[in-house]
């Protein structure tokens, strides 16, 4: 009985380890966008890929760095629901 209950216990702490690791962090996200938003690092963060591509191939334009700067300021001012709606909601948050 008491191995179950620890097993149970470890079950729980390994989840919520995973969960946590999941979830993407509004402070994070715009801190990506605003040093290395022009490589799309913040894209990849967010698991937008083929947008984080799109970045790394026109990144010698200089477009998507001034894009990752309305980005940067798009996510400052959006709420922490509204990111974690828009980001986080397969993590279950």
């Amino acid at each position: 009985m008491e191995s179950f209950l620890w097993k149970n216990l470890r079950v729980k702490r390994t989840i919520s380890y995973q969960e946590s690791n999941l979830m993407k962090s509004k402070f994070t996200t715009s801190m990506f966008a605003f040093f290395l938003g022009g490589l799309g690092i913040h894209r990849f963060y967010l698991g937008q890929n083929t947008l984080g591509l799109f970045y790394l191939l026109f990144c010698w334009t200089f477009i998507p760095a001034f894009i990752a700067l309305i980005d940067f300021f798009i996510f400052i001012f959006m709420s922490e629901d509204h990111f974690n709606y828009k980001y986080n909601l397969k993590t279950g948050f």
